[in-house]
């Protein structure tokens, strides 16, 4: 997978931070990731803190949950929402730090994305870009509110979704901050017309720049391999099969005809 991250200077969007990462977790596991919102936690950005807990939490999971990586990643979103949680300092009349947070946990060929909050995924694929999440909130501009963040609730379960990526297709996350500034189609024609990952981010930065606001981060990825690492793996030994059989029934063929041969001699 090819991989990019783009980030846009700029004073924070409504006083939050942003923090991302794009690693590899464990072998043949990369890790991709955005996050944003508002507190510290001892000196630290909320959002930071977030993303870091995600990715620790998955460096020490993913290697004995590799058959289910989506319990890894459900896991590693209630370790980050605790870790959040504990240090928010909230009372009932406010809370201290909260983020938004999209993880994408590429496994091979399989993409397993999980969400809360504001932040997006989103997949392009054959020219064409669909919404991978749902913003956790209501309302629009600067009255919107947010309904579901890392460290404002005890306990959380994250949105998952689980799919197959096919060669060429991309992922793109991005912070609540960059993708305000840009629409769907918007996305879909840099993905159309840039024929690299940090092309694309280059092209959306730039887009984002020219109409102002705060800073923005943007991930994208792109998949390019035929078929996954398992089905790859099948076709030689169905081949091989396939020949092997069919020079067998070429030997019953040339038996048969050789002992027609020798009957009809006598």
């Amino acid at each position: 997978m090819e991989i990019a991250v783009g980030s846009r200077p700029g004073a924070p969007q409504r006083g939050g931070d942003e923090a991302y990462v794009a690693e590899i977790v464990a072998p043949g596991v990369v890790l991709l990731a955005v996050a944003h919102g508002f507190g510290r936690i001892r000196e630290k950005p909320a959002p930071m803190v977030a993303a870091q807990a995600v990715r620790d939490s998955l460096k020490r999971r993913v290697r004995g949950e590799r058959r289910d990586p989506r319990a890894a990643l459900s896991a590693a979103f209630t370790s980050a929402n605790a870790r959040v949680y504990a240090h928010s300092g909230s009372t009932d009349d406010y809370v201290a730090s909260g983020t938004s947070l999209t993880a994408a946990l590429i496994v091979g060929d399989h993409a397993f994305v999980g969400h809360v909050g504001a932040t997006r995924a989103y997949l392009g694929r054959d020219g064409a870009l669909s919404t991978l999440t749902t913003d956790d909130a209501v309302g629009d501009g600067p009255l919107r509110l947010l309904t579901r963040t890392l460290g404002t609730q005890a306990t959380l379960e994250p949105s998952l979704a689980h799919l197959r990526l096919m060669h060429g297709d991309a992922l793109v996350l991005s912070s609540g901050a960059l993708h305000e500034l840009l629409d769907e189609d918007e996305i879909a024609e840099a993905l159309r017309a840039s024929s690299s990952s940090e092309d694309v981010t280059a092209r959306l930065l730039a887009i984002a720049g020219v109409r102002g606001g705060g800073a923005g981060t943007v991930i994208v990825g792109r998949s390019f391999h035929e078929v996954g690492g398992e089905t790859a793996g099948r076709r030689p030994a169905v081949r091989e099969a396939a020949i092997a059989l069919v020079a067998i029934l070429a030997a019953a063929v040339i038996a048969v005809f050789m002992l027609h041969a020798m009957f009809s001699g006598t």
